[in-house]
């Protein structure tokens, strides 16, 4: 026992008590506005495919009068295809680990399960439109992966440079029209924070007002951007590919699945529970040329 000259400090004290809050803080972004915003469906296999069809060209189109039906023409339609991809996470807790207490969670083994999860929707994310995919049919040693986004885009609706290039509104407009003119409308732009910041200053070009009535604030956003082609809200993706933004008409993209997410308890392989989180799923393009691209962006 030591003997403590003076008065007693805190800095002396045995046996003091931990002060722990009891939560956990993360603001780790898990927001995926691209997977948020498309649609879900089913796919049977590890490739799944799908058709589009277009109307041929507008052409002059005149009969003579009384003339023979001619030649039939017809088109077929174009056969689209893409590869699931397996999307895993594997927790392994140890029984000691998960009969201790601990503070901000009553079971480790839920936190982590729980967390991976959130990852797995994030890398979901990053591989659609953040890793610009080419997508591979896979071999029993590469693993199967899904087309990107930005490689599922027509050439006609994209608008891309041989280097790089600050993101305009002339870009923007021109990607717009080729849509527009493709028979598409799109109802979103997603952009990159540092990108959004572009379009905001958009609002400040020459000859343009805002009202902003009484309020005392200072705005400087545009959430809806109004074109002679249309209307599409202003959405900033985290997760989006640095030197891209996508116009997308969201109608026109899905995720088809093959297999949802689960949790499975895996065999017990000594003093340690272990769980695999999977999923496999594809990207469904529509029809391409119902959004579009511009890339070759500076970050």
């Amino acid at each position: 026992m030591a003997t403590i000259s003076g008065t007693l400090k805190t800095y002396d004290l045995v046996g003091k008590k931990e002060d722990v809050e009891d939560i956990i803080y993360d603001i780790s972004p898990t927001d995926t506005p691209f997977l948020s915003s498309i649609g879900s469906g089913k796919a049977n296999a590890t490739v799944h495919q799908w058709q589009q069809d277009k109307l041929a060209a507008v052409a002059a189109n005149a009969a003579v009068e009384g003339a023979a039906a001619g030649t039939a023409t017809a088109d077929d339609t174009t056969i689209k295809t893409a590869n699931t991809q397996i999307f895993k996470k594997v927790v392994e807790v140890s029984g000691t680990a998960r009969a201790v207490g601990l503070y901000g969670r009553a079971d480790e083994l839920a936190r982590l399960v729980a967390k991976k999860g959130k990852e797995i929707k994030r890398d979901i994310e990053h591989a659609m439109v953040g890793n610009n995919q080419a997508g591979t049919a896979g071999n029993g040693s590469t693993a199967r992966q899904l087309t990107s986004a930005q490689n599922q885009i027509a050439a006609a609706t994209t608008n891309t440079h041989g280097s790089a290039r600050t993101f305009t509104e002339a870009l923007l407009l021109d990607v717009m029209q080729k849509v527009f003119t493709a028979g598409g409308m799109p109802n979103q732009l997603q952009v990159t924070p540092a990108h959004s910041l572009l379009v905001a200053g958009f609002a400040a070009a020459s000859g343009r007002t805002r009202d902003f009535g009484v309020q005392k604030k200072i705005v400087n956003a545009v959430d809806l951007y109004v074109s002679p082609f249309g209307e599409v809200a202003v959405v900033p993706n985290r997760f989006l590919q640095s030197s891209t933004a996508l116009v997308l008409d969201t109608e026109y993209w899905s995720r088809a699945v093959l297999r949802p997410m689960s949790t499975t308890v895996l065999a017990k392989d000594g003093d340690s529970d272990k769980r695999m989180m999977l999923t496999e799923l594809t990207l469904v393009c529509e029809n391409d040329e119902a959004s579009g691209l511009i890339s070759s962006l500076t970050a």
